[in-house]
């Protein structure tokens, strides 16, 4: 089957797979398995092929908004890990990581992508592990506290531009600052993408952020980011703990700051959509669902 492909584009190659999996519908499965060596190329119902097609059609968007994909030898690794671990955020089931799973890996079998069919089966129990024991990122009910309660000033520091700003932890080295234009500036963020956040509307909280931002390259110049950045977690999940807040990683930060930000935005006159097409961009997204994830 996996002849050909090489570099077709992949919603050419969806159309080619398609027919090839339907082949299967009214052979018998077993007898299929027993020729090909127990596994079977193809899809034996319409039911699993509308969600097997569902799924890589979802994959195929994800991959062409997201990193500019469009040709099946582009596609890597870690596409196929952020577009499962995205929907392990978002709190999908067991049940439906495992058909996504699924349908990934009979397509990248089907194309002939033998290293990403077996960097699925290999990790096939750990994406619907995750999927079972996640749990949705949580906001601080009382961020101010939280920061304010850290001993370490680095962490201080990190913990307020994460708060302000709604920056991953790995990009909060990466904090530019445009005075002129008021904005800050994430460059190569998640998925290589620019976050530019404009805080023309709040000049207050973009003075502020200018100066944590000072602060971290004062601690920088003396300690190494990558000993902040590991002693960080630890410190905030003890002092998340002592205040009885439940703790669920760093990322509650920027639930915070999505929360907050579309209650700023709404409050100026903002429709919902238009405050959450504002928010997407400001966290580095291109769905405004995800905007909506955060803020709920």
């Amino acid at each position: 089957m996996a002849k050909g492909f090489n570099k077709m584009n992949i919603n050419r190659s969806l159309e080619v797979v398609g027919k090839f999996w339907k082949m299967g519908i009214g052979m018998s499965k077993k007898e299929v398995m027993e020729r090909f060596g127990g596994r079977t190329p193809y899809v034996h119902s319409y039911s699993t092929f509308n969600r097997y097609m569902g799924v890589v059609k979802e994959f195929a968007n994800y991959v062409r908004e997201n990193y500019g994909v469009n040709r099946i030898d582009k596609i890597k690794v870690e596409h196929i890990d952020t577009f499962l671990n995205d929907k392990i955020a978002k709190g999908y089931s067991e049940k439906t990581l495992k058909v996504n799973a699924s349908a990934l890996e009979k397509y990248c079998q089907s194309i002939g992508r033998e290293d990403l069919y077996k960097h699925l089966k290999e990790n096939y129990h750990h994406y619907y592990g995750r999927a079972r024991a996640y749990v949705k990122t949580q906001p601080f009910s009382n961020p101010e506290k939280i920061i304010t309660s850290l001993k370490d000033p680095a962490h201080r520091t990190i913990a307020e531009l994460q708060y302000r700003t709604g920056a991953r932890l790995g990009d909060v080295k990466k904090i530019q600052i445009n005075e002129e234009k008021k904005q800050v500036i994430i460059e190569k963020s998640k998925g290589g993408r620019d976050r530019v956040i404009d805080y023309s509307d709040r000049p207050e909280k973009f003075e502020r952020v200018k100066e944590l931002r000072a602060d971290l390259d004062k601690y920088l110049a003396e300690r190494s980011w990558k000993e902040i950045r590991e002693t960080y977690p630890e410190e905030l999940k003890k002092v998340a703990s002592m205040q009885s807040e439940f703790y669920t990683g760093t990322h509650s930060f920027r639930v915070n700051y999505a929360q907050e930000r579309f209650k700023e935005l709404t409050s100026q006159g903002l429709s919902p959509l238009q405050a959450d097409k504002i928010l997407t961009q400001e966290l580095g997204h291109n769905r405004i669902e995800m905007s909506q994830y955060y803020r709920k």
